[in-house]
């Protein structure tokens, strides 16, 4: 205790001298953000606190043993607000709240659609209850290019696998010249089960941040925003938007309309029974992509700089690299950085319904459009025989080239057409595409029609960019070789690929 009163009397009027004064000082400044809803990641605390333990070892101040403790006793820290009991789930909110690009939120089952890193701990009730955006990663290439593992990188998969502990989330950074040992270790740590660390690929992910015009430096030492999205740690104003391209395909079919709402939020393109071909189908879901996406870019455009105004963070903001140079606050655009993401959901059933649209209508011609869209208008009640041709189809996550050719279409689209609409605001953001569901995946299903994949109306979709469920029916390669074949540094936020193994 008396240590802990001298660590805490010197971070709060002086610079960190050792190990546990850094680990003292990152807690306050964690608590504090969390406190004030600016939610903020861990980030790279292997880098940024091994020149003190270096120092404390060297010094003979400290000792491995010590220091696995002092790292075992912070992580636990993080672990303090979980929330256990039925009584303390978050309240269901039911009102209706319009949102300008996805509908109302109780058609879609989801409380979020734009959400920015100073939305603070809002939680979707089908949200992961005790994720508190507390994220660590460690490994990964430092900023001059060099493998940035230290001793730090194991104690903390160490103390996940002696304690594990549901937060702080653990992300490990890989790249070719990572430690085999490293690699090693860590597939030990997820073999115990749990789920973490997640593991990020510098060899794509580094030369994609380098597309969105980051310099290769920053782009080196990128972490994440607390879930996995990609950020330039203490130099970032990051948001995102949700884009769901099944809802294009819906809209695309339906005459722009959510078969669950029955609201009017696409593209009128006519009764999709007349469409005679493969290239009629694609050409309309593009057209509600690039209607989807224009819209939103013209909107954040236009409103861009309104959190100023309402909820300006000027601790965080005197934190933040290029903020007090600038003279302006972190959301004024004071930021070295601002980045804004443009995240695909349900990618994989957008890809699975016009894989089956594609092979059963026009190729193999088993059934026509018209059966296809008196099937969904029914819930496929009556059309079980046609689910079940739909079903049989290729689909994503196998290594099926027919599948994974369109899927490539499919992402290949959707950036070009926001690289289309970011390139007139490129002096606002950093844009950067990616694919996600995060843990909203129950919610977004609900907002969905049943789709030509033969998923269900209001089943759940796939997670982020894995294979939709029980889709993949080629074992842990399979999903994995597809996955590597559907984007090629176009995707520089990310779009993980979920995988439950078999102990």
């Amino acid at each position: 205790l008396h240590q802990l009163a001298g660590n805490l009397r010197d971070v709060s009027a002086g610079p960190v001298q050792t190990f546990w004064q850094a680990l003292q000082s990152v807690w306050l400044l964690h608590m504090i953000f969390h406190s004030t809803m600016n939610g903020n990641a861990v980030g790279r605390l292997d880098q940024y606190t091994w020149p003190y333990l270096e120092a404390d070892l060297e010094a003979g101040r400290l000792d491995m043993a010590k220091a696995a403790e002092l790292i075992a006793c912070f992580c636990l820290k993080f672990n303090e607000r979980a929330k256990t009991t039925d009584d303390q789930l978050p309240e269901s909110r039911e009102e209706e709240e319009p949102d300008l690009f996805l509908g109302t939120r109780k058609d879609l089952g989801s409380r979020h659609a734009s959400t920015s890193s100073q939305a603070g701990t809002m939680r979707d009730r089908v949200d992961a209850t005790n994720h508190w955006l507390q994220n660590i990663v460690v490994g990964g290439l430092t900023p001059s290019g060099e493998d940035g593992t230290n001793p730090l990188t194991y104690l903390f998969l160490e103390a996940y696998r002696r304690n594990q502990m549901t937060n702080p989330l653990l992300t490990l950074r890989l790249h070719r010249d990572s430690p085999d040992e490293l690699v090693r270790y860590a597939c030990e740590v997820l073999k115990d089960g749990g789920g973490m660390p997640a593991l990020f690929n510098d060899e794509q992910l580094i030369p994609a941040i380098e597309c969105m015009g980051i310099p290769v430096e920053d782009a080196r030492d990128y972490t994440n925003d607390g879930c996995w999205e990609t950020i330039i740690p203490g130099r970032t104003d990051f948001g995102f938007q949700r884009l769901s391209t099944m809802l294009c395909l819906e809209y695309a079919l339906n005459r722009g309309r959510s078969r669950q709402s029955g609201q009017l939020r696409g593209l009128d393109f006519g009764d999709a029974r007349n469409f005679a071909s493969y290239d009629q189908v694609w050409r309309a879901f593009l057209a509600q992509l690039d209607h989807m996406i224009g819209r939103h870019v013209r909107h954040f455009a236009d409103t861009v700089n309104n959190r100023s105004l309402i909820a300006p963070v000027p601790l965080l903001s005197a934190l933040i690299d290029g903020a007090i140079e600038s003279r302006r606050d972190m959301t004024a655009g004071g930021a070295k950085y601002r980045t804004h993401a443009l995240l695909a959901e349900s990618a994989a059933h957008t890809i699975d319904s016009l894989v089956a649209i594609k092979k059963v209508i026009f190729e193999d011609k088993t059934a026509t459009m018209a059966e296809l869209c008196d099937a969904l208008d029914a819930h496929f009640q009556g059309y079980e025989s046609l689910r079940a041709k739909l079903l049989a189809a290729p689909k994503y996550g196998n290594d099926d080239l027919y599948a994974d050719q369109v899927g490539r279409e499919v992402i290949d689209a959707f950036t070009s057409i926001a690289l289309k609409h970011t390139q007139e605001h490129a002096d606002i953001a950093k844009w950067g595409c990616g694919v996600a569901t995060f843990s909203w995946y129950i919610g977004i299903g609900e907002g969905l029609g049943a789709s030509p994949d033969g998923r269900l109306a209001g089943e759940p979709v796939s997670s982020n960019f894995s294979p939709a469920l029980g889709r993949d029916k080629n074992g842990i390669p399979g999903a994995i070789l597809s996955y590597a074949a559907m984007h090629d540094f176009n995707l520089p936020i990310g779009g993980p690929l979920d995988l439950r193994l078999n102990r």
